[in-house]
């Protein structure tokens, strides 16, 4: 009769005291959730690499935070509170993130578990920072899947609020090296190659119906040069025994003064070059150019790469009225080119 006396006042304190303690251990349980979402993003992830990173969580209960603790897996190593600086730049963050109010500088680092201290959240939102030194974390030395981790959020005390488990992986490398080729390229076309003058007259300066142009593409660095050679330095005529000679140095015919040049003039279609065309040969109007020799004379340059750059090379000849008359006066131009790759 006695000891059942005692079971029964026995149970009666137990039950007294979990009438008592039951409200406090229920309101810490219904305090403590699982954040809806959880991201942390290592920058990099090659083992023993130094690294920054990014932090995401969306709370899931009301409540006042004051700090936000991160987990970091076993085998990561750790810098000092104090190299876990913050900023809350978006860095390609995931889609509707806000950033963490008030995330400053860690302000302790304990095992794996590095506390910032942190503003007021709302639940439901999406937050993130990024840790921006990378003397904060370093990656594990071994490659290895499921490295878990964790996030918190607590108010003062600190209270834990809400968490959430993470996982990550370290790997032997990760960054892809990609290398390619661009091929030396570098096109050269005359419009044409015949340049009829038709008949001279000693009244007036003619000059190439149809000038001929050449026409430059290349992906040179260095650009490219444009050169020319007279094989006669002048209009020959066999019949007639008579050369209307090329004059050295950039002139402007005149009518009645025998003289023969080249005049060039340059379009830029695009490309990083810019075309200068030869002193000498600087043409643009009538009868404008210089005489070129048997030995080959640079007409135009350019300094960089070139997409449709044109020459248009204008042939001028005067004649005097006691120049020989012939049907044959006749010269040959030869143009080359080349890039400085």
């Amino acid at each position: 009769m006695y000891k059942s006396r005692k079971i029964a006042i026995r149970t009666a304190l137990a039950a007294l005291a979990v009438a008592i303690v039951s409200p406090a251990i229920l309101a810490s349980m219904a305090s403590a959730a699982s954040l809806s979402s959880v991201t942390v993003r290592f920058d990099r992830m090659k083992v023993s690499t130094p690294t920054t990173g990014t932090v995401c969580a969306k709370p899931a209960s009301t409540a006042t935070e004051a700090f936000v603790k991160v987990t970091f897996p076993t085998g990561y190593a750790l810098g000092a509170f104090g190299t876990f600086t913050v900023s809350t730049t978006n860095l390609a963050w995931p889609s509707g993130a806000a950033a963490w109010p008030s995330i400053a500088t860690a302000t302790n680092v304990t095992g794996q578990v590095v506390t910032f201290p942190s503003g007021d959240l709302t639940a439901a939102t999406l937050y993130c920072f990024n840790w921006t030194n990378s003397a904060a974390v370093q990656v594990s030395a071994a490659a290895t899947s499921n490295n878990a981790g964790a996030v918190e959020t607590d108010a003062a005390g600190p209270t834990l609020i809400d968490s959430a488990p993470y996982s990550t992986a370290s790997i032997a490398d990760d960054q892809i090296v990609v290398t390619a080729t661009v091929p030396q390229a570098f096109s050269f076309a005359l419009s044409g190659t015949t340049d009829a003058l038709g008949t001279l007259s000693s009244g007036t300066v003619s000059a190439s119906p149809t000038p001929r142009t050449v026409t430059i593409n290349t992906n040179a660095a260095g650009g490219w040069s444009v050169w020319a050679q007279d094989n006669n330095a002048g209009l020959k005529s066999i019949t007639a025994n008579k050369t209307i000679a090329a004059i050295a140095g950039n002139t402007t015919l005149v009518a009645g003064t025998e003289g023969y040049n080249t005049g060039v003039t340059s379009t830029n279609g695009g490309g990083s070059g810019t075309i200068t065309v030869a002193p000498t040969f600087v043409g643009g109007v009538l009868g404008k150019g210089g005489g070129l020799a048997t030995a080959f004379n640079t007409l135009a340059t350019a300094n960089g790469t070139a997409t449709n750059h044109v020459l248009t090379l204008t042939n001028n000849a005067a004649v005097a009225g006691s120049t020989p008359a012939a049907t044959d006066y006749t010269d040959t131009i030869t143009i080359v080119g080349a890039a400085t790759f």
